[in-house]
């Protein structure tokens, strides 16, 4: 016996002595400790490093670090860099990117009030800190180059890093960081001015997590712990920025900043992630195509020898084990779905839809597969697999770990539904000895009949029993998730039932497999945390149902103002037929009108009638001394557009790009299609400065419009002002000169001639 316990005894030293020896590696951090580094301190301090066998040193910038040969040497394993490292890639640097923690870099440049620096060709002859590495201050000369704006006209000067040089007017303006030096000026009261890159088309990451191809190579599972670990960091910390802040502020904390600084630099990096949107750490490879493109343009370099998707670290070929690679490989996979649970599951034409044929379908589409989904009933007619898949749905105060359930694919709140005549329930509690239907034999059941004592439930079947007892009166509500609440109303026309409010609880929406399949769930659990919240989001939104009715007894109505319009429509038909001619000849002129100066396709100005109009225009300014502005603008590489989505597709983006402008420029501005994708905005009584301010903000708009191409358009905008004598054709030519120039120049911006 003694003998075995010894057994025992060692492998349980040799178990914890090899759990101990996590791999030791290092990070480098490109500057002082601050909050921009708070998701690497999170992973450290909350051990998700160490739950991902790391032990991680975090080392701060100094003046004598360099960072990509340190990692290219193996002397830090990783680092975070700024998108100059694409410069580096371009000219043979075997670096790999992990992460763009921030997906907006939060590099601007900064003047103040007195210095009467209000846009940037303001800046010349005047002193500008800047970094003296022209690679990181890239994104800043690109938007002075792009106003036309000759930079050795501007007399930069070497950075000193300290802020009170702008304040003590040392420098005119300064290259800072969004998230740190405004907090300093607002705090004593010092009006500025922020020239923003991203706002002139130049936008670059920032917070760029790198490791060498070494690295990778040898290490690939380490790599992705890495990863794992600070996408977590930084999650947590986004979440809880006072917290973080504060965890910075005592332990690392080398700066000196007020806990106050932290907190703020918290909230405004957390909008440069674009944490909400779901897009933390995301590295796209069109972006960094343009980040490649304008590199080289400045000159940086000739060398674009390397595909921007062999950059970038694909977490997917590392997400898989080779038992679970070997498993997806060879197993073929079913849903079986039961087809009554609108708006869960249901079938239409012939075809299974629904909230869990939406989620199939995004499973797929991350695994790179195309598993089925089978009606419950044809299972044994069609089902040829023995591994398959079924929806659960459970409450998430049932939630205990169960090894045949994944992890939650998304949540539908649980709500209550009464009489339109009941008031806004804010707490169950309140309903004291209230009757509540609710389904039978369900865990939910027994944990809220436990909560709320003082309620009694009325155990139902189905959700169609609960209403007719709600309808009826035999119960005060009914409880079951939102969406099939709102569907059985909705179905029913139930117009004196409501939606009343919803609890705080969730029904949650997993999948669950064969005791033998666990190693399924362990697959799908890694796939659904790789699904972005936002994707989710927009399958809940589609079947957003919710019917908040009210009724009232308008029977009045008909008892004393029929009379009345039955009345006004004799009177009205005697008039009929002469209205209606009248009518069909002020149509047929209005669509004459409407031929003769409409463009056919999207509906704005023909260029006959905007030619008309700056003719207008230009006589009115010369009569009034006033003045007015244009703007000229076109979609970058339109041809790929129609070559790659064929002409009708184009056209469908040259009616939305029509529409979006139009309901976004004043009542009295003027939109035309001057020929193919080009357009010109005719803006009176407006400046060229005050133009360039409108068309940013149209840049900006449409940039974030989806066109349903599956890419991101970027256009060109050339702006001019109206000078005396200016002809029609002096015009358009300057602004079309304006435009082409930042066509030349990298696209995506906006430039006043």
């Amino acid at each position: 016996m003694w003998i075995k316990k010894a057994i025992l005894i060692f492998f349980i030293f040799i178990t914890t002595l090899h759990s101990n020896q996590r791999d030791k590696v290092t990070l480098q951090l490109d500057w002082l400790h601050q909050f921009q580094f708070a998701g690497y301190y999170v992973a450290k301090e909350n051990n998700y490093y160490k739950h991902n066998n790391l032990d991680v040193e975090i080392k701060e910038y100094d003046y004598s670090t360099n960072l990509i040969d340190d990692v290219l040497q193996n002397q830090n394993h990783y680092s975070v860099g700024k998108s100059s490292l694409i410069i580096d890639k371009m000219n043979g640097k075997d670096i790999v990117l992990l992460a763009a923690i921030f997906q907006n870099s939060p590099m601007v440049l900064i003047s103040l009030d007195k210095s009467n620096i209000t846009k940037i060709q303001d800046l010349e002859n005047r002193n500008v800190m800047l970094t003296p590495d022209a690679r990181s201050a890239a994104n800043i000369t690109s938007m002075i180059k792009s106003t036309n704006t000759k930079l050795e006209n501007i007399n930069f000067i070497r950075h000193s890093f300290k802020l009170k040089d702008l304040v003590n007017g040392n420098t005119d303006a300064m290259g800072c960081f969004l998230s740190n030096e405004p907090f300093s000026l607002i705090k004593q009261n010092i009006k500025f001015n922020i020239f923003n890159p991203k706002d002139y088309g130049f936008d670059f990451y920032g917070g760029l997590l790198f490791t060498s191809e070494e690295e990778l190579n040898n290490n690939p599972q380490r790599v992705k712990s890495f990863y794992d670990a600070t996408i977590k960091g930084w999650a947590y910390a986004f979440e809880n920025i006072e917290e973080t802040a504060q965890l910075i502020f005592d332990k690392y904390n080398t700066q000196n900043k007020t806990l106050e600084a932290l907190i703020y630099e918290g909230k405004i990096l957390k909008k440069l992630s674009s944490y909400e949107k779901g897009y933390l750490g995301n590295l796209d490879s069109k972006k960094i195509d343009e980040i490649k493109r304008l590199y080289s343009l400045l000159g940086f370099s000739s060398k674009q020898n390397f595909k921007s998707d062999k950059l970038i670290f694909n977490k997917n070929k590392y997400l898989f084990n080779n038992q679970e690679k070997e498993f997806l490989k060879n197993t073929p996979i079913s849903l079986i779905s039961t087809i009554n649970k609108i708006p869960f599951s249901f079938k239409k034409d012939l075809k299974i839809e629904g909230i869990e044929a939406d989620l199939w379908h995004l499973i797929n589409k991350k695994l790179n597969k195309n598993y089925p989904i089978i009606d419950k009933i044809d299972t044994n007619n069609k089902l040829k697999t023995k591994v398959y898949l079924e929806f659960n749905y459970s409450i998430n105060i049932e939630n205990k770990k169960n090894p045949l359930l994944t992890k939650p694919l998304n949540k539908v709140s649980m709500a209550i539904a009464t009489k339109n005549n009941k008031n806004f329930i804010l707490d169950l509690s309140v309903l004291k000895d209230k009757k509540i239907a609710i389904l039978e034999n369900s865990l939910f059941y027994l944990n809220i009949k436990a909560s709320y004592p003082n309620l009694e439930f009325i155990e139902v079947k189905n959700i169609k029993e609960s209403f007719h007892l709600l309808k009826e009166d035999k119960v005060f509500g009914v409880i079951d998730n939102i969406l099939s609440l709102s569907y059985e109303i909705i179905k029913n026309d139930y117009n004196n039932i409501k939606v009343t409010n919803t609890l705080p609880y969730d029904l949650e929406i997993r999948l669950k497999s064969k005791k033998e399949d666990y190693i399924l769930i362990d697959i799908l659990n890694k796939i659904i945390e790789q699904i972005p919240q936002k994707e989710k989001d927009m399958i809940s939104q589609k079947y957003q149902l919710l019917l908040y009715k009210h009724t009232n007894d308008y029977s009045w109505i008909y008892k004393y103002l029929l009379p009345l319009i039955i009345l006004l429509l004799i009177i009205m038909f005697t008039n009929a037929k002469m209205r209606h001619e009248i009518k069909k000849r002020k149509i047929a002129e209005r669509a004459l009108k409407e031929y003769a100066n409409k463009d056919s396709l999207t509906k704005v100005f023909n260029r006959r009638k905007i030619e008309i109009l700056l003719s207008r225009q230009i006589k009115l300014s010369k009569k009034n001394e006033g003045t007015f502005s244009i703007i000229f603008f076109d979609i970058d590489n339109f041809k790929s557009i129609n070559d790659e989505f064929g002409h009708e597709r184009g056209d469908k983006v040259l009616i939305t790009i029509s529409d979006l402008v139009s309901k976004n420029i004043r009542e009295f501005d003027y939109i035309g299609r001057w020929g193919g994708e080009e357009f010109i905005v005719i803006l009176p009584n407006t400046k060229d400065t005050q133009a360039f301010d409108i068309a940013k903000k149209l840049k900006e708009l449409i940039l974030n419009t989806d066109f349903k191409i599956q890419r991101q358009l970027t256009y060109s905008f050339g702006i001019t002002q109206y000078k005396i004598d200016d002809k029609k054709i002096e015009l358009v030519k300057r602004a079309d000169e304006a435009m082409y120039f930042v066509k030349n120049n990298g696209k995506n911006a906006v430039k006043i001639n």
